[in-house]
């Protein structure tokens, strides 16, 4: 297989993560959306918790070669907005384990 068969298993695999990401964010919102419908309660400290280890979860998922990094960032500038999507994105990018294809 030439290169262009691992630029587009490379570009696959990076949709199914983000695919996996976005359905996992969506049934996070559901669950959410539920509980507020059916019982009384504070959703702000939920949805604070789902969200905020989020960035260490993709970064685990995806085999992130600054996972310890990711971590200690995430829990020291993560409960600023900013940090958290500065860590959520470097958890995205491009620096993973390889795989063998």
């Amino acid at each position: 297989m030439g290169t262009s068969g691992v630029r587009l298993r490379t570009i696959a695999s990076s949709v199914a993560e983000a695919l996996a990401i976005v359905l996992f964010a969506e049934f996070c919102w559901f669950l959410v959306s539920y509980f507020v419908e059916n019982y009384s309660f504070d959703v702000g400290p939920l949805v604070i918790l789902m969200l905020y280890p989020m960035p260490i979860a993709v970064a685990a998922a995806r085999k992130h070669n600054a996972l310890l990094a990711i971590i200690v960032t995430n829990l020291w500038l993560g409960w600023t907005v900013i940090g958290w999507f500065v860590v959520m994105i470097w958890a995205c990018n491009r620096d993973v384990e390889a795989t063998a294809y």
